[in-house]
């Protein structure tokens, strides 16, 4: 009898999964193109910390402060911004977040975010309570920024800034891309992406979710959280929806909004959770949906894009999740790749990695390429943060 539940369970979702308003998918551009490029390992990032410290971060990132590279990160367990030497993995300096008080930040929790701009000029947005802060090195509050609002009933999009979809900075304001706060019928008009004016606090949307955040209803949350990265030399911001194969690229003088395909080789359908974009006014908010648990964590989707100025490269991230029967059975175990694809949007290779080696959600550009922690390593030596670095290798050449 429990087979034949369990049978049951599989088909419910799997058949509500499919449907006319699934992803459009191509193949060129996804499993077809001419792979010229894969990455490698080209040497490991060793950051030294002290005993009291762990890695518990949704920020790290590397700066260029007086021509050093610095590697900065968000310690949310012990309320500081921690800085460390690049070449040689020194901690640099811990600026302290103060919780009340005329600096207090807030408990910044583990969601929120930063931006090492310089050493005296540090930003950081508090996610659970929504203020924007700008720093000195000392930790003391500079100025505050209002960049959404949890009060009322309106709903306002969230900046949902992490190390897959940094803050940006831009002719003296800051970019951040945008979840949403509470679901709606239709996303016609919605925003992704804030730019928040530096010298006034003035807020300006910028760009919105595409039209097929409107024809059915993504399930998760955090289907709905796109990934932004910046071209300064082309003045545009590129945009990494989860549910979307298209990237979508805004000129930031302009306003011109452009789109192309780029796929993965490792998945092609990325259901949606039901086909009725309203489906969530439907269900009991108190109760938990453990169908749509189940098809978010087996359903595939992008999670971050980076733009690669040295190289004039960008670099998308795909999560390559399990079937949904092995899911429902228990084992949510998945793979990730990084995609590669040049200026003129051509796919130029796809390398696929693990998951019990390298962690997904804490991958970032450094002078050397691109950096991803080794989770694997970290577990035998807590003392040391490692990150191997990649870089987009010539295969053509190999041959």
């Amino acid at each position: 009898m429990k087979r034949l539940i369990y049978l049951f369970l599989i088909i419910l979702v799997s058949c509500d999964q499919k449907g006319e308003n699934a992803t459009y998918y191509q193949e060129k551009n996804a499993r077809i193109y001419t792979k010229k490029l894969e990455f490698d390992v080209v040497k490991q990032l060793n950051l030294k910390l002290e005993p009291s410290m762990r890695y518990m971060t949704n920020s790290i990132s590397s700066s260029i402060i007086d021509g050093e590279e610095i590697i900065s990160y968000l310690d949310s367990d012990n309320q500081t911004v921690l800085s460390f030497s690049s070449n040689s993995g020194e901690l640099l300096g811990k600026i302290p977040l103060e919780i009340e008080g005329p600096n207090g930040v807030g408990n910044i929790g583990y969601i929120s975010a930063h931006y090492f701009h310089s050493n005296d000029s540090i930003f950081l947005y508090n996610r659970q309570t929504s203020p924007l802060y700008l720093l000195n090195r000392e930790g003391k509050v500079l100025k505050r920024y209002k960049v959404t609002d949890y009060s009322g009933t309106s709903n306002f999009p969230v900046p949902n800034s992490s190390t897959m979809s940094p803050i940006h900075f831009w002719n003296n304001s800051l970019l951040l891309s945008c979840g949403i706060q509470n679901y709606e019928e239709d996303f016609t008009g919605y925003p992704s992406v804030l730019q928040l004016d530096l010298n006034d606090g003035e807020i300006d949307y910028i760009t919105t979710f595409p039209e097929i955040y409107s024809k059915a209803f993504w399930g998760a949350y955090f289907k709905y959280d796109p990934s932004i990265s910046l071209n300064t030399s082309k003045k545009e911001v590129i945009i990494s929806y989860p549910v979307d194969h298209n990237v979508h690229v805004f000129n930031l003088e302009s306003g011109l909004v452009k789109q192309y395909f780029i796929g993965s080789e490792f998945f092609e359908e990325i259901p949606p959770y039901k086909n009725d974009p309203s489906f969530f006014l439907t269900r009991n908010p108190n109760e938990r949906d453990e169908n749509e648990t189940n098809h978010a964590f087996s359903s595939s989707e992008y999670r971050g894009i980076i733009y690669d100025e040295r190289r004039k490269l960008f670099y998308r991230v795909a999560l390559i999740r399990p079937s949904i029967e092995t899911v429902i059975s228990g084992d949510r175990g998945f793979s990730f790749s990084i995609i590669i694809f040049n200026e003129n949007f051509e796919k130029l290779g796809e390398t696929k990695l693990p998951t019990d080696k390298y962690d997904p959600s804490s991958i970032f550009l450094t002078m050397d390429g691109l950096a991803i922690f080794r989770k694997d390593l970290y577990s035998e030596n807590e003392d040391v943060l490692a990150f191997d670095i990649l870089l987009p290798n010539d295969k053509i050449k190999d041959k």
